[in-house]
């Protein structure tokens, strides 16, 4: 058993290794920059007399492909190959050439009209640069095609060869991007607004700003602000900025310290109570607690005190640590919330003909679905405060219902599950 778990793993080796590069064709060319250094590979890659060119490519060569664009002022570039690791077969070839080709304004349409920048390819079996003996014009984007040849006695394979390619020269040279922030206030509070300030140098096009707090991605977007109401706890902000389309490159700022106090206040869901009865507040948070009004409360300095209101009341919660404060409102309301009617006759008669919600209207998020007998869902709206809204006694197709009765849920939006309403209402004719 374990040969044969030995052999499969081989052959799925051997696939993987002779996988079709990305950059096999010319429109899948991989891009160069300057200062970054890539991992390439001619193992399964293919040849074709349409795509690739013909100026010094030997017959039956494994292709890949890679474009760099030059810089405003264009001139020298040098490629270098270094870490060459072929495929030791005798059978394959042991060298791999190069030629950086000019496409002429239509990329990867017409080999064709392809020109080669200067009289040869070069061409290694070990560590070598390439370096065009002309000048490179600016604002101008190359092709470079690497290929493994198939020359040499005994060898009818091109070169399988792995390799790392990098490029240099005044023709690409890139001015390295620089970023700073600063800010005016850095002893916050949670939820503190202080806006964060960025000075950047030469990033004529960029492409993104990722903030890190403690090491952490908290923030990527395409403009450069960034505010510190999103700060829950304290630790080191820095900014990493990448700039550029063809080539990104990136720098890193140094980190500011944000000593943040936590602080937070949620007085929790509105409440719902008949006349002579109590409620536990729902409320938690950061800090030390105070209610207000504190008469009809069992504590003023307790996340969850009862209530016992006589009459609708709005309490405060006021959370402080240090010179820290945050605050948040809860409503207790007492009597009936909404009236609910058992009936309504759709008759036509102007009288009755639509069911009505007393006091829907102080609940402008309220939800009515109405289901018949059978569980069918046979009304509902979202806002149930003026008469257009209101249910007339017909189906979601608008047409008329039988008299019998029906199973309504009424959610107002508001006190969590204390603000969900079911029964029943009949249809009278």
């Amino acid at each position: 058993m374990k040969h044969l778990l030995l052999v499969s793993s081989l052959l799925l080796f051997t696939v993987i290794s002779n996988a079709q590069p990305n950059n096999d064709n010319c429109s899948g060319a991989i891009q160069l920059c300057a200062g970054q250094s890539l991992s390439g590979t001619t193992t399964g890659a293919t040849t074709s007399a349409s795509e690739d060119g013909t100026f010094c490519i030997i017959p039956n060569a494994a292709t890949v492909w890679y474009k760099f664009t030059t810089n405003a002022t264009g001139g020298a570039v040098t490629i270098d190959f270094t870490g060459l690791a072929f495929n030791v077969d005798p059978t394959y070839g042991q060298v791999i050439e190069a030629m950086i080709y000019n496409v002429n304004g239509n990329p990867c349409t017409n080999p064709n009209t392809y020109t080669p920048t200067n009289a040869s390819c070069a061409s290694g079996g070990t560590d070598f640069s390439y370096s065009p003996s002309i000048a490179l014009s600016p604002n101008t984007t190359y092709y470079l095609m690497v290929n493994g040849s198939a020359n040499g006695v005994g060898v009818t394979n091109a070169a399988e060869c792995d390799f790392t390619v990098s490029i240099s020269g005044a023709a690409v040279d890139a001015t390295f991007p620089t970023a700073s922030i600063s800010a005016l206030d850095t002893i916050l509070c949670q939820g503190d607004d202080v806006s964060v300030e960025t000075i950047i140098s030469n990033c004529s096009d960029t492409a993104s700003f990722d903030w890190y707090y403690n090491n952490v991605l908290l923030q990527s977007s395409s403009i450069d602000t960034f505010s510190t109401t999103v700060l829950a706890d304290s630790g080191y902000l820095k900014l990493v900025i990448n700039c550029g389309s063809y080539c990104v490159y990136s720098d890193t700022t140094d980190s500011i310290y944000f000593s943040v106090t936590p602080i937070s206040a949620n007085a929790g869901p509105d409440k719902f109570i008949q006349d002579g009865d109590v409620v536990t507040l729902d409320g938690d948070g950061m800090g030390y607690p105070s209610w207000t009004p504190g008469n009809t409360l069992t504590s003023t300095t307790n996340f969850t005190p009862t209530a016992n209101p006589s009459n609708t009341t709005t309490y405060f919660l006021t959370v402080t640590n240090g010179s820290c404060v945050a605050t948040d409102s809860v409503n207790v309301f007492v009597g009936e919330v909404i009236t609910i009617y058992s009936a309504f006759s759709p008759n036509n008669d102007n009288i009755n003909d639509k069911w009505i919600i007393k006091n829907s209207n102080q609940y402008p998020n309220m939800e009515v679905t109405v289901y018949d007998r059978s569980g069918q869902k046979v009304f509902q709206t979202t806002g149930y405060s003026t008469s257009d809204k209101w249910w007339d006694g017909t189906n979601k197709n608008g047409k008329p219902l039988p008299v019998s009765t029906y199973f309504y849920v009424i959610d107002i939006k508001e006190g969590g599950d204390n603000g969900i309403f079911k029964g029943t209402v009949n249809i009278m004719r």
